[in-house]
Order: structure tokens, then sequence, then C-alpha cells
């Protein structure tokens, strides 16, 4: 659904991929099957584009901390930022803090969320905090705190390529060109939700 002018939270420093550089992203990820076709590269995508829009789609990110006893020394403090994907459940623990900015949009498209508040998303952090973090803690599992829930927003490309040799949507990260199609596919059959 189209917004007006609005000021969200986005994953991401720099501005997105430009529309002119998607479709090397969408050549790659379109596999190899549509690389070993002679007649498939970056203009035959762009000619057979139905649709193309930049979305942004909602995570939740919550700043955490793990508290370690280790007696007789002080307890260990690590800070951690856990992600939820708002529409699939899909979730885990960022290996780097992403940068975050403040963006104004009006030509994109905000993705509706599915986990829609801060109670809700706090569950799926605890799940990430008992089931990945405290697996790596073999004998006393370490105390969580949870500093900051908040929702923020990842920029996407959905490219919708529709031809006799090639009919397929491709979701491509707007921040680093990656394919979004392991995403994708939890969006439509949302396993992980709680």
């Amino acid at each position: 659904m189209p917004t007006k002018e609005a000021t969200i939270n986005v994953i991401g420093d720099h501005p997105a991929i430009r529309e002119n550089e998607l479709y090397n992203h969408v050549y790659k990820a379109a596999g190899i099957k549509a690389r070993l076709s002679s007649s498939i590269n970056e203009d035959f995508l762009r000619q057979n584009t139905k649709t193309c829009e930049l979305l942004f789609h909602p995570f939740w990110l919550a700043k955490t901390l793990v508290i370690a006893d280790r007696p007789p020394f002080p307890p260990r403090k690590q800070p951690n930022m856990i992600f939820v994907d708002a529409v699939s459940g899909y979730r885990g623990v960022f290996s780097k803090i992403p940068p975050i900015s403040n963006r104004e949009i009006g030509d994109g498209s905000i993705v509706e969320t599915f986990i829609t508040d801060t109670d809700d998303a706090e569950r799926y952090v605890k799940n990430v905090q008992e089931n990945q973090i405290n697996r790596s803690y073999i004998l006393k599992k370490p105390m969580h705190e949870i500093r900051e829930i908040s929702l923020f927003y990842l920029p996407l490309w959905k490219v919708s390529v529709s031809s006799e040799l090639l009919d397929e949507t491709f979701f491509i990260n707007g921040n680093t060109g990656e394919s979004e199609k392991f995403m994708s596919e939890r969006w439509q059959n949302k396993v992980d939700l709680l």
C-alpha cells in the first residue's frame, strides 16, 4: 500500500541500490539456469519487467545484554543485536550491528507487519535468547536484559519478470544487492511464527 510522506528508521546508512544498478543484481539472482541461456541478460530482464518497486520490509531490532556470571571474577557483559522479521517471524542474532538511518519516504511502500507490537516481538527475542544464545553456554546459562526494542525497515526491491523464458518475482536487498529468495519463501509459508 503506497504511503504518503513519512519518516521511518531504515536499516542501512547509504541510499538503496538504484534502479539502473538493479538489473545486474536481478541477473545474478536469476540463477545458473538463466545465466546459461544466451538470450537472458540484463537488457532482456529490463525489457520483460512487469513491475519494479522499492518496498520497506519491517524488522524488530532488539538491543540486548547477556550477563554471564563467572565467580570469583566480575560478570561478563556482552551486548547483542537480535532481529525479528515482523512478517514471517524469522529471527536470529546479527553478527555485526548494522547502521541505522532515518529516511523520508514517499515513493516506496511499507510492507504490513504481522508481529505488530513490542510485547509480541519480545516473545520472539526471548526465544532467540533461550534457543540460540544459551546454546553457547554449556554449564550455567546467562541472564538476559532487553534494553530496547524498535521497529526498523529494510529496503527491498521487488522485481517481477514475465516472459516465455523466465517468469519469476525477485526480492533484492536494497543495501547489499543480495537475493532475498530464502526470506521471501518464509514470508509465504510463515513457518517461523510462534
